[in-house]
């Protein structure tokens, strides 16, 4: 009997487990969180809203590193337990305005030794809706590695705010996009250029200066993917805007397009130079290097279609490239 006794209660408990596993494991998909939006604390624009239960989804500025924001967030909880606590964090530094972090927008819900100026509050699970408010800095510098003098930039998914259940198990989630000054030029400027490619595409501009224009366009987004956003910069600053050639008047392409071809020889070169500094500290450099050997080879197969010069003057800088890798 006694047996019998035991097994049911394992049972029971089994049942209790197993029930709570699948509530704390409702993911970050607004089960949990089910909206929040950002505003910046020094110009109180609204920078971004999302909302899963409306489809509501908009980004109108970037969130950049060293900014500081206020974030609002709605917590919807699906079912009572009493005896949970749940624990809502963040990641983000203090705002150099505020003297706390946390706001509470719900005042009756049933919080647990509530401390605005502390990095977390708890709360009791309740179901309802829970509202606060969160203000913090978002750190200067998680864009940025340095090595050896050069700095690279990367955009960064940051973990701003994490909701965990009584456990510390991870049960929703807000992850920022952030970006710097820097990646917000080049992005600026990226578009910029891609713009003027779709329409020098639909004016009848040459069709080998526009092959060239989306090849130093890639060339610029590889650069910027492996974090050498002053190099993209470079790059798509030497794409020139004004007057494109037309494909009824062949004659003008070298007087148009060298100077362009001249400033992404010299940045090319500049490529090769910079990054063989920091030789022994990045094992992908030469990597880097033989691929900018191999793309500015492709520019001059092409080239070499609109005219011999430029062909021979891409030629040279690479046999320059070469050399300094030791190809």
């Amino acid at each position: 009997m006694r047996l019998k006794l035991k097994l049911f209660v394992v049972c029971v408990f089994i049942l209790l487990i197993t029930h709570l596993i699948s509530l704390s494991c409702i993911a970050s998909d607004g089960k949990w969180i089910i909206k929040y939006r950002v505003e910046n604390l020094k110009t109180r624009q609204l920078v971004l809203e999302k909302d899963f239960q409306t489809g509501v989804n908009n980004t109108y500025f970037q969130i950049f590193a060293g900014d500081e924001y206020n974030i609002t967030i709605t917590i919807n909880i699906p079912v009572t337990v009493s005896y949970a606590i749940l624990t809502l964090a963040t990641n983000l530094e203090r705002a150099s305005s505020l003297d706390r972090y946390w706001e509470l927008r719900s005042e009756s819900y049933p919080v647990v030794d509530y401390n605005p100026s502390q990095t977390h509050i708890k709360f009791s699970q309740v179901k309802g809706t829970f509202t606060v408010s969160l203000y913090g800095k978002v750190p200067t510098g998680i864009t940025e590695q340095k090595i050896s003098g050069i700095v690279l930039h990367r955009p960064v998914k940051y973990v701003s705010v994490e909701l965990k259940g009584p456990n510390n198990e991870l049960l929703d989630s807000i992850v920022l996009d952030v970006i710097d000054a820097k990646i917000d030029e080049y992005q600026n400027l990226l578009r910029q250029k891609e713009d003027a490619l779709q329409e020098f595409k639909k004016s009848g501009v040459a069709r080998g200066y526009i092959k060239l224009f989306e090849n130093v366009i890639n060339q610029a987004k590889i650069n910027a993917g492996q974090g050498f956003v002053d190099i993209a910069i470079n790059l798509l600053n030497q794409l020139t805007l004004e007057e494109p050639p037309k494909e009824h008047v062949p004659s003008l392409v070298e007087n148009l397009f060298i100077p362009t071809v001249a400033g992404l020889s010299a940045v090319t070169i500049g490529i090769g130079i910079m990054l063989l500094r920091v030789r022994g500290k990045l094992s992908y450099v030469l990597h880097v290097v033989e691929d900018q050997i191999k793309d500015l080879e492709g520019l001059i197969l092409r080239a070499s279609k609109i005219d011999k010069t430029i062909s021979l003057s891409l030629e040279n800088i690479n046999n320059k490239l070469k050399s300094l890798v030791g190809v």
